[in-house]
């Protein structure tokens, strides 16, 4: 959870944007209810009781509900994806910026493929969990909560039993998110590896031709490969157990308020109007809980590439690189530069540069006026350049 709570840290530069697509999507649910209680009008009211004058009234209101609906929701798209794309713009661009400022060493030992992945591919799949899974998932929560208390409205009892299966759909769901990590975090470590190993093919393929290696290149992109096709099985093998299995606990709730809602019918407890409309808002409950279930796969999926993500954004930058950058126009230098007796090595053990000495001077007037120190100073380093070489 703390890496789905560092990606929510970027909404709130856009509480606007939030606001407005958290309205949208409230009076858009608000919509739903319409439907199912002017078909219990109709039914109980207009049909039943032999009322004809009602039916146009109803029928329009009904239409008024399903174009307010769509019109509120077209304007919560437009909203939720212009404020989307603004925060995943603004986490890419960290990200960049991030990697530019890392220290050279950071760089031996990550593929370029790897690095590339995480700032399209894995970014997009953090971009996807919030527009599908903030988005839709709000409006689901949203769902279920107004559909509940309509249910409750019209029949407790019924209400109760709609709710049922909801113990099994939560140990469900709990389940699976518990264990669906590791699955996902393999899944894009594979995807990245052979990513990786693309880029560098397709980079060096003229020495992989020059030296006549594409026989075994394409073994080494088939082993990867399969890596990454085995852990996408994983994820869909228990994605097949599981989606299935909620779909099934949601039809028991509907066969139960079906069961005792025509019971209560045949009593006279019930009218046949409110079975219908209870009929209508159990589809309407448990369609969004099919969708929090299909958004508990994206979430997974983006919690795994976000923490590759944040993994780059922890690295430690260069500290000495950062502040020049923050304001490279207060960096003044004046007098000489002089590198005395300098050696450097990218690893142990294997110098790259040893006991160089440099000297140069900003003022072309200042070499006349070189101090006898400085004159005995580089002639030893010339010495150690030459006993070195």
């Amino acid at each position: 959870m703390k890496t789905v709570w560092r990606v929510l840290a970027y909404l709130k530069r856009y509480p606007w944007m939030a606001a407005g697509t958290l309205t949208c999507a409230i009076l858009s649910t608000l919509m739903v209810i319409i439907f199912p209680t002017v078909t219990k009008w109709i039914i109980n009211d207009v049909v039943r009781a032999n009322h004809p004058e009602k039916l146009l009234p109803l029928t329009l209101l009904a239409a008024v509900a399903f174009l307010l609906q769509h019109a509120f929701n077209a304007l919560r798209i437009v909203l939720n994806n212009t404020f989307e794309q603004k925060v995943i713009f603004d986490l890419r661009s960290d990200l960049y910026s991030h990697i530019q400022l890392l220290p050279l060493r950071w760089f031996d030992n990550r593929a370029t493929g790897d690095l590339m992945t995480r700032v399209i591919e894995d970014v997009n799949s953090v971009e996807r969990v919030l527009i599908d899974g903030i988005e839709q998932g709000v409006v689901a929560v949203l769902q279920v909560v107004i559909v509940m208390a309509m249910m409750f409205y019209l029949n407790a009892k019924l209400a109760l039993l709609a709710l049922a299966p909801f113990p099994l759909l939560i140990a469900g769901a709990l389940t699976y998110t518990l264990t669906a990590h590791r699955r996902y975090r393999l899944q894009r470590r594979a995807a990245s590896g052979m990513n990786a190993l693309l880029h560098d093919n397709l980079s060096g393929v003229r020495q992989i031709k020059s030296f006549v290696r594409e026989r075994e290149e394409h073994a080494r992109f088939n082993r990867v490969s399969d890596q990454l096709r085995h852990a996408t099985l994983v994820v869909m093998r228990v994605w097949a157990i599981y989606s299935p299995s909620m779909s099934m606990f949601e039809a028991f709730g509907a066969v139960l308020v079906l069961g005792f809602g025509s019971h209560a019918v045949l009593t006279g407890a019930m009218q046949i109007g409110d079975l219908v409309a209870l009929l209508m808002l159990t589809a309407f409950l448990y369609d969004p809980i099919s969708r929090l279930h299909q958004l508990n796969q994206l979430v997974q999926a983006g919690r795994a590439a976000g923490e590759r993500v944040f993994e780059i954004l922890d690295e430690s930058a260069e500290p000495g690189f950062v502040a020049g950058l923050a304001d490279p126009g207060r960096a003044r230098i004046a007098g000489d530069i002089r590198y005395q007796d300098v050696s450097f090595s990218y690893a142990e053990g294997l110098p790259a540069l040893r006991r160089v000495c440099l000297f140069d001077f900003t003022n072309s007037a200042l070499a006349k006026f070189m101090s006898m120190e400085d004159r005995s100073a580089n002639m030893r380093c010339r010495a150690c350049a030459k006993r070195s070489a």
